[in-house]
């Protein structure tokens, strides 16, 4: 065979393997994003299995404060959505009602001072930790995916495979802000 023939198989080969390689590094950094996911997800299913214990060891050192229980239960169900972003909603909005139960211990002495209670909100609180460590691995992975399905050439395959960006897991603006605003009092 001629020259004029093995160059252009030589560039179709080069093609189809840079194909398949691009196409099975998507492949592998979507399944790293669903396993960062499933670290976030297991947390969120234990934090939510930790709420019926709080909840009812509040119950029983107090007589009211039913509001407070009401939405910690109804919260409780968003944590083990399937829907990453009613998932995290959820886990923002309990975060948000901690420092009132943290209020509620203080008005009730018994509670506050109560050892299942105060060992199930160090479980939510080491829940709360390794959500956010499994959040930052997360954000990592779909960082680098969503750069790479941007990139010259890989978002020829990309589009090719239509493959959309993934979303990062971000605190919503409203709890930044009350995180801004905290003071060192209301800890």
């Amino acid at each position: 065979m001629h020259l004029a023939v093995w160059i252009p198989v030589a560039i179709i080969v080069v093609i189809v393997l840079w194909y398949i390689l691009t196409y099975n590094k998507f492949r592998r950094m979507k399944v790293m994003i669903q396993e960062a996911w499933s670290g976030i997800d297991v947390q969120l299913k234990r934090k939510a299995n930790i709420i019926p214990n709080l909840v009812d060891s509040i119950k029983m050192q107090m007589n009211f404060e039913s509001d407070l229980l009401k939405k910690l239960t109804e919260l409780r169900g968003g944590l083990a959505s399937d829907d990453h972003a009613e998932a995290i909603k959820a886990n923002e909005q309990i975060n948000a009602l901690m420092p009132s139960i943290n209020a509620v211990a203080e008005n009730y002495p018994t509670l506050g001072t109560n050892e299942s209670f105060l060992r199930l909100m160090g479980d939510i609180r080491d829940a709360e930790d390794k959500i956010a460590y499994a959040r930052n691995r997360y954000n990592i992975s779909v960082s680098r995916y969503n750069m790479d399905i941007v990139s010259i050439p890989n978002n020829i395959v990309a589009g090719m495979m239509r493959l959309e960006a993934e979303p990062m897991f971000e605190i919503s603006e409203t709890v930044r802000k009350d995180t801004d605003d905290m003071r060192i009092s209301q800890l």
